[in-house]
């Protein structure tokens, strides 16, 4: 089942689930504590701090991170299966953790993820980065050839803290002053069931249900302390459209050919040729954000996966010009879900998931040294057809703490995309990258 099929079979369901949150919203209230409708699971606490407003230039560093994590993402898991993720929803859940963390917790997460040192700087960095992709948002543009659809990039931050715990006051400041959020008092404790289904609603709304699953059964217990999580959807209408699909051959990874729906287009697009690949980017609507095709020449995508690195993306850009391009690609829809608690601890992240020695202290002052990672989790989907493209992606840290309570379970140039490829979701003037994707099989 596709994303855009099961989407349109729980929408209601989902819908349904997260009007009982209408009350727990973040709202602008100083230190809010509304009652929820969710059968009085869920309030929410904010910092009076007002949120800092960033500039776009020191977005830099957070979009450098970004970069440099999708590539280490990228080489870290299966190169032979189907696969789209978002490094920006990962980042951004972990960059909200950060304030949190301390000692060798928080210096594995600032390795692992590419932060660098997490300081003021840092935080305004993120801050910058959310402010300017929000500006990305389009109207819908009417005239008398045509209709544009609006294009869409919508992001929430929410943390979601057992209410018999509440954060340390600095924290919810940082929270405020360079995420805009709250945290939402949940009572883990004795409803872990109902937050669960309360925090899978808020993603499932932000993502317009294209995720409406991001934490399984068992993932929230009466252990669980703590949930991060980050929640981003995209749409947008590609700034020349393509024509409808038609029926093509696309050459998979294991040798064998199958049909596949292709879509064609030939217009003038960014191109760069590079050893033993080429790369055209597709923008979207307004020409800020874009795809990012990578094209490895036939036989070569194990040599030029290997090869891809935060570097070679910034030379790419950097050198490619407008050329007239043939370009034909094949329709998409993807939905991943990446072994994130695996793939980031084999990465180096071992310390914030160890029961004994992770330092979170600011989650629960009288607990500080029992609060741990338990799980992460994330999902990402991508449908790409001949009007745009449709994406969202959801990451959720979960922590829990370490006590002995029972718990539940756990001419122009001819490119033609018929073999395997990579591809990125990206916004040109910070170089933030959204999604990461590599299609080896239609």
């Amino acid at each position: 089942m596709t994303s855009r099929q099961r989407r349109a079979g729980s929408v209601l369901s989902w819908l349904g689930v997260a009007a009982l949150l209408a009350g727990c919203g973040s709202g602008d209230d100083a230190n809010a504590n509304q009652d929820g409708q969710f059968g009085g699971a869920i309030s929410e606490l904010r910092s009076a701090a007002p949120r800092v407003v960033a500039g776009q230039a020191e977005a830099a560093a957070a979009a450098q991170g970004e970069r440099d994590l999708a590539f280490s993402l990228l080489q870290a898991v299966d190169g032979e299966q189907n696969l789209v993720f978002s490094p920006h929803s990962l980042s951004a859940a972990f960059a909200m953790l950060t304030d949190a963390a301390e000692g060798q917790t928080l210096a594995e997460i600032e390795q692992t993820m590419h932060f660098g040192s997490v300081n003021e700087a840092f935080h305004r960095s993120q801050d910058a980065l959310h402010l300017a992709l929000a500006a990305r948002n389009r109207d819908e543009l009417a005239s008398e050839d045509a209709t544009v659809d609006a294009q869409i990039l919508r992001e929430s931050n929410d943390i979601w803290i057992r209410r018999d715990a509440e954060p340390d006051s600095s924290y919810l400041d940082t929270l405020a002053r360079y995420y805009g959020a709250g945290v939402h008092q949940a009572d883990f404790g004795t409803q872990p069931a109902a937050v669960r289904l309360a925090i899978n609603a808020k993603v499932a709304t932000d993502t317009n249900a294209l995720i409406p699953e991001l934490l399984p059964p068992g993932s929230i217990s009466v252990r669980t302390i703590a949930a991060l999580t980050n929640a981003l959807y995209f749409k947008a209408p590609w700034a020349t459209s393509f024509a409808a699909p038609v029926p093509g051959d696309f050459h998979a990874l294991d040798g064998s050919t199958a049909p596949a729906d292709m879509l064609r287009q030939t217009a003038e697009y960014p191109y760069f040729a590079g050893e033993g690949f080429v790369s055209v980017a597709v923008p979207y609507y307004g020409n800020e954000l874009e795809l990012l095709l990578i094209v490895p020449d036939a036989g070569q995508y194990a040599a030029v996966r290997r090869a891809l690195s935060s570097d070679l993306l910034t030379q790419l850009t950097n050198a490619r010009a407008t050329e007239n391009v043939d370009l034909t690609l094949p329709q998409l829809d993807l939905e991943s879900t990446l072994p994130a608690t695996e793939t980031l601890q084999a990465m180096g992240m071992s310390t914030p998931f160890d029961a004994e020695a992770a330092q979170f202290p600011k989650l629960r002052r009288e607990l500080a040294n029992n609060v741990f990672i338990a799980s992460v989790f994330h999902q990402a989907t991508v449908a790409i057809d001949e009007k745009g493209t449709e994406a969202s992606a959801a990451t959720a840290i979960v922590a829990d703490v370490r006590l002995s309570i029972a718990e539940p379970p756990p001419e122009p140039k001819v490119i033609t995309v018929d073999r395997p490829f990579l591809f990125m979701i990206r916004d040109n003037p910070t170089g933030s990258v959204l999604f990461v994707g590599q299609v080896v099989a239609p």
